[in-house]
Formats: structure tokens, C-alpha cells, sequence
């Protein structure tokens, strides 16, 4: 009886790839066919998770099972430049940048001109298109979707997202933004929520470097799902620098996913900002697969009314003389709910192993609610890994401090919630994505 429940709450979300089938894929290759095939498969058997797995059981999806939701499709004509530009924050974050309308490349909104030779920046579909050779061995090879249904879903919709391909010992000057825009299809007459499914894919060769922006936004006012992978690879020696921002519309559903393999003496960072949408899943994952290799997770996120945000982590060490560090921050208002599971795992061989993981949350409110699991699992000996959580009000010394010297009561409680949110900003190496970030944060408290 609950295999059917499963299939019958799957249903609707899978329905759509039999006229995406027969309209878009005929020439596809078979081993893409394959992994579209296989995840669809998988979405089918394991349908959407359920507050009974331990993984979710603190984030209900069930409610996708009971809406109808309309096929992935391309705009018929494209998106004006106005509309983007009012989603972008004033100061350009990149020369570079590529745009995507409800997970579609959008050329006309796009520019990666005069890029260093052998360095490859744009639409996932337009590579497809062309067999390149790199996306049979790269493409759905680490994200696993027998692990996480919603993996399974988007490889089974894969079709568009990103390329980057970094090759041997290029540093990359400039970042590439990649902004991804959900919007009102006017394909969808019967008003059914849409469903995106963004796939991307990160190549840094070795000794490379690339500093990468994800940027989400809508203007739909009504729900639709925004289910992004992302899989990046970080070979020997390379650095890659990630920025998710997720500054969706208020009845955004966004469940995404970021898996990273790790080289040897690699480093990557990891950098999650989350002030919009209705419930947010970040799954960020990091597998240190090579001596000496490093990772930076840092977290921020602002939310109120019934916004519901879990940030999901694992750093699995997996080899000797690795490092990480992990630095979450949480701020809630009304009857907001935010959730932390962090995991590090050391492997038996990852002997020298180096990690500190924090969590700490401020509640603006008593209605406000958080669920925090900092986790250890420990198969080495001579390793230094530790973990903390705090969840708590705003410190009433502090704000006696700043009352005693003439600051008005909500100046200081301001300023002291601005202060907590750029203990996670200051760690931002893109200075100004970090500028955008903290005056978004300030205008959102002067708005509250």
C-alpha cells in the first residue's frame, strides 16, 4: 500500500517527460537517453520523501504529490532585458554571465565574450547537442540519485543548465554569474504550477581556478519547483570559489543539490545565501577524494512569515592531511522554521583529518522555530574534528550597551542582527557579491 502512495505522489511530477519525449529528445544520445531513463526509474520507486526517513524528517515535500504541474518549456519569445536587469543587484557582479528563464539558456540576456582559449562557459543543452566528450565521463556521475529522489527527478529532465569547463592551469579573472530566472510561461494556459529542472555541470582541470555565482530569482507570484544539481569537479591543485544565492519569489519551492569531487591539494568553498522562497532544500555536498585537500561551507540565512529553509551537509574526508571548515548562521522571525544537519564523515584511511563545524541561529521571535543535528562520525585515528550549535535571542548586554548610548531600540537590535549576519559575509572572498549580500540584508531588516 505505500509503494502505490509513493507512485501515486511521483505521478504528477513525472508525467510531463512523455511529450518532452517525443517533442525535443528523438536525437539524443543513448547514454543520455540511459541516465533520463534510469532516473526516471528511480523517481518511480522511491517517490518523494517522507517525514518517517531521517533525512527529511524535519522537511515536508508531501504536498508536491498533490499538485499537477505543467511541462518544462522554453519561453516562446525571449525575456526583455528590463525585467532581468530589476532582478540583478545594481553593481555588476561579472563581465561574465550566463541566463536561465525557468531552466532554459537565454542567449540574448547572456555575455561570455573574450574568454581565454580552451575555457568553455555556456548552455549544458547547446554541449549536448554536440557530443562534447567530456560530458559522457563527468555528466550525472556524482550526484546520486539513488540517495535523493529529486536528483533522480532532474536527471530524468536533463536538458539545460550550465557548462564551465576550466582547463589545465587557467585562472579564470573574472567570475562567472550564472542567473536563473523563474517566470510566468505563457505556454502555461491551464495555470499549473511549473516545474525547472537546472542542471549544471563544473569542470576545474588541474591548477585551475574559477569563482562561480548561482544566482536564483522569480517574479512568478504563483508556486512552481526549482530543482537545480549542480555537479562540480575540483581536480589536483585547483580552487574553485561557489556563491549560491537563492532570493526567490515568496511561493518558491527550491530543492537543489550541490555535489563536489575533490583532487588532491584541491580547495573549494562553498558559500549559500538564502532569503527567499516559500521552503528552500540546500543539499551541499564535498567528497575529498585527495591528500591535502580543503573545503570552506559558509551559510546565511534571513527568513520570516512561514518560510521554511533546511541546509543539508556532508564534508566526507576520504583521504590523509585534509581540512574543512564549516560556518553556518540562521536568522528567524515570526513563524519561520530553519533547519541544520551537518555531517562530517572521516574515512579509516583519513588519518590527520582537520574540521570544525558551527551552527548558530538568532530567533526574532518566540514563535520562530529551529532544528539543528551537528554530526560526527569518526573511522581514524589521530584526527582533531569538532562541532558546536547555539540557538538563542539577541543578546540583551549588547543591547543594553547600545541603549545606554543614545541608540534607539530598534537601531541597536538591527545593528546587532546585521553584525551576526556578516560574521558569515566577512569569510566572502567576492567582494562585491559580499557588499550586495549585506545591503540586501540590511534593507530586508529596515523593511521588518
Amino acid at each position: 500500500m505505500f509503494e502505490n502512495v509513493q507512485q501515486q505522489s511521483s505521478s504528477s511530477l513525472i508525467a510531463p517527460q512523455e511529450s518532452i519525449k517525443r517533442e525535443r529528445w528523438q536525437k539524443h544520445s543513448l547514454w543520455l537517453s540511459a541516465i533520463r531513463a534510469d532516473g526516471r526509474g528511480l523517481f518511480e520507486k522511491m517517490g518523494l520523501p517522507n517525514l518517517r526517513q531521517e533525512e527529511w524528517k524535519y522537511t515536508d515535500v508531501s504536498g508536491l504529490g498533490k499538485q499537477t504541474f505543467s511541462s518544462p518549456t522554453p519561453l516562446a519569445h525571449p525575456l526583455p532585458g528590463s525585467v532581468l536587469q530589476d532582478m540583478l543587484f545594481s553593481r555588476p557582479l561579472s563581465p561574465l554571465r550566463l541566463v536561465f528563464v525557468n531552466g532554459f539558456y537565454s542567449p540574448s540576456l547572456s555575455q561570455a565574450a573574450g574568454l581565454p582559449a580552451g575555457v568553455e562557459i555556456g548552455s549544458l543543452g547547446e554541449t549536448l547537442n554536440r557530443n562534447h566528450p567530456l560530458l559522457e565521463k563527468h555528466l550525472a556521475a556524482y550526484a546520486k540519485p539513488e540517495e535523493n529522489s529529486f536528483v533522480a527527478l532532474n536527471n530524468a529532465f536533463i536538458e539545460d543548465g550550465a557548462f564551465v569547463y576550466i582547463p589545465e592551469g587557467i585562472r579564470l579573472n573574472h567570475p562567472v554569474h550564472l542567473v536563473y530566472i523563474s517566470t510566468k510561461s505563457s505556454k502555461n494556459k491551464d495555470d499549473k504550477p511549473g516545474a525547472h529542472h537546472p542542471r549544471n555541470l563544473v569542470i576545474a582541470e588541474k591548477g585551475a581556478a574559477v569563482t562561480l555565482i548561482e544566482d536564483y530569482v522569480g517574479n512568478s507570484s504563483s508556486p512552481y519547483l526549482n530543482n537545480p544539481v549542480t555537479e562540480i569537479v575540483v581536480d589536483d591543485s585547483a580552487e574553485v570559489d561557489h556563491y549560491k544565492l537563492q532570493r526567490e519569489s515568496k511561493e518558491a519551492l527550491h530543492i537543489a543539490t550541490i555535489e563536489v569531487l575533490q583532487g588532491k591539494g584541491s580547495h573549494f568553498s562553498s558559500n549559500s545565501v538564502t532569503f527567499g522562497g516559500l521552503l528552500t532544500r540546500n543539499n551541499i555536498h564535498s567528497y575529498l577524494a585527495g591528500t591535502g585537500s580543503s573545503c570552506t561551507f559558509n551559510g546565511l540565512f534571513i527568513i520570516k512569515d512561514t518560510q521554511h529553509v533546511d541546509n543539508h551537509t556532508l564534508i566526507r574526508h576520504s583521504a590523509p592531511d585534509c581540512r574543512s571548515s564549516e560556518l553556518y548562521h540562521g536568522i528567524l522571525d515570526d513563524r519561520a522554521r530553519g533547519v541544520f544537519n551537518g555531517k562530517i564523515y572521516v574515512e579509516a584511511d583519513a588519518r590527520k583529518t582537520d574540521s570544525q563545524q558551527t551552527s548558530r541561529s538568532l530567533m526574532l521571535s518566540n514563535d520562530s522555530r529551529v532544528d539543528t543535528k551537528p554530526q560526527l562520525e569518526i573511522f581514524a585515528d589521530d584526527v582533531k574534528c569538532n562541532h558546536g550549535a547555539t540557538v538563542g535571542q539577541i543578546d540583551t548586554n549588547a543591547l543594553y550597551y547600545l541603549r545606554s548610548r543614545g541608540v534607539a531600540a530598534a537601531d541597536a537590535r538591527k545593528m546587532l542582527t546585521l553584525g551576526f549576519g556578516q560574521q558569515v559575509t566577512s569569510r566572502f572572498k567576492l567582494e562585491p557579491l559580499r557588499e550586495a549580500v549585506e545591503s540586501f540584508l540590511a534593507n530586508r531588516l529596515e523593511e521588518w
